[in-house]
């Protein structure tokens, strides 16, 4: 009946059918957001389950409470006093080679010997020939004297009195010459034998015995070996302009230590990891470099043992502020939240609690803590990668300075995993520092 109706009415067969579809597939629709719209409803009243973190074991340990001092750092390299290249004075074959390679020679040892023959020949014959003018001035001086009277009883003319006079001058100034030249044979002869004009540690040497040796070579082939003194030792290093005047602010109204009017100086080397060199500065450039703005300084350290050599790198400090007490932690005991640095505290229910800090210097070994930290806290040191705001804890109590100079590889705060992970790699100790 339907159909015949639809068919009256003037409507194609296939449009009636598509019009009754859409109407189901609004319906369908309809019921199908009603069921997820209750779903939804439904679930929500549930409550989801938290998984528990089981209690994690720490190590805690009390802040160190100390004066201390902070340090400007810089960096350098060591220097000789006196560094003196030998040098042959006069020419011929290296006959001798008198010190080993790199070793520690006194002022007037004997490091090389020129074939001295030649020079010694020559200080005979100025020797010689000295004599030879003694005798000429003797001669001199008798015809001198036997003029002199002759020319008083009016014997002589005037004129070969002045030529017997003339003569001895003669031989009095040839006597000289010969005696000056005698001298520089001696000299020459000396010179044939090299010696340290100074107290140090030699260099390898550039020649081997029976080279020919020119004497007076200025340039660098002309180095026959290399001698640097060794006590005291140098550092020199360049100060940055604020620094420079920050420092002689402090030195003029007494807040930093001196020593005899000199300011303090501390140095390690590159395989020490503390500053066990002490020393003085002794000087400072007589201008800045405006191209850099630093200006030069050198420190001066105690050597008597030889260990410090000429051109080593080394970290050199200079206290920057009066003593003043400071509450100080481990570095193990530091995390990072967002790059803001944290501490894990301890309260006394054994739950740990996050807390900001302001971290200082390193002092022989544990860092300053500017702010955050009391002296009372107790302060994880040992197991922080595990932990969040709020967890249970197991501390075991420790001592902060047995943590001192220990520094974490990958300081983190801890993982998002519901499950922590064994703690054995993170909290791996490195080497304490002395």
């Amino acid at each position: 009946m339907n159909l015949f109706r639809r068919q009256a009415s003037g409507l194609p067969f296939h449009f009636s059918v598509r019009r009754q579809v859409a109407r189901n597939l609004k319906a369908c629709r309809f019921w199908i957001g009603a069921i997820i719209a209750a779903a939804f409803l439904c679930g929500c009243n549930r409550q989801t389950a938290v998984p528990a973190f089981p209690p994690v074991a720490v190590t805690v340990a009390k802040p160190v409470e100390r004066e201390v001092v902070n340090y400007a750092e810089f960096t350098g390299n060591t220097a000789a006093v006196k560094n003196v290249d030998i040098r042959a004075r006069v020419s011929g074959y290296l006959d001798k080679v008198g010190f080993d390679e790199g070793a520690v020679v006194k002022a007037g040892d004997m490091l090389f010997v020129i074939d001295p023959r030649p020079y010694q020949a020559a200080l005979d014959m100025a020797q010689a020939n000295v004599e030879q003018a003694q005798a000429q001035l003797q001669l001199a001086e008798s015809n001198f004297k036997r003029a002199e009277d002759l020319q008083k009883r009016g014997v002589i003319s005037p004129q070969d009195f002045e030529t017997q006079s003339a003569n001895r001058n003669q031989a009095a100034a040839s006597l000289l010459a010969n005696q000056a030249a005698l001298e520089t044979a001696k000299l020459n002869l000396e010179f044939t034998q090299v010696r340290s004009p100074i107290d140090g540690r030699t260099s390898t040497y550039n020649f081997t015995i029976g080279n020919l040796i020119s004497g007076g070579d200025t340039t660098s082939s002309g180095i026959l070996t290399n001698v640097v003194s060794l006590d005291p030792a140098y550092v020199y290093f360049n100060v940055e302009e604020r620094g420079l005047l920050a420092y002689q602010e402090m030195i003029r109204s007494g807040k930093v230590l001196t020593q005899d009017g000199k300011a303090l100086v501390e140095m390690q080397l590159a395989n020490e990891t503390s500053y066990v060199h002490k020393g003085f500065i002794d000087f400072v450039d007589n201008r800045v470099d405006p191209a850099t703005g630093t200006i030069r300084v050198r420190g001066a350290f105690p050597n008597k043992d030889g260990f410090l050599r000429p051109g080593l790198f080394a970290q050199l400090r200079i206290a920057s502020s009066p003593k003043y007490k400071a509450v100080l932690i481990s570095d193990l005991a530091v995390g990072y939240d967002q790059g803001q640095p944290i501490v894990y505290v301890v309260g006394a229910d054994d739950v740990a609690t996050a807390k900001p800090v302001k971290l200082g210097a390193l002092s022989e070994g544990l860092r300053v803590v500017e702010s955050g930290v009391v002296p009372e806290d107790r302060v994880i040191v040992n197991g922080i990668v595990h932990l969040r705001p709020g967890i249970k804890v197991v501390p075991q109590e420790g001592n902060m300075a047995d943590f001192a100079g220990i520094i974490r590889r990958q300081v983190s705060v801890a993982p998002t995993e519901s499950k922590p992970k064994p703690d054995s790699q993170a909290q791996s100790t490195p080497e304490r520092s002395q």
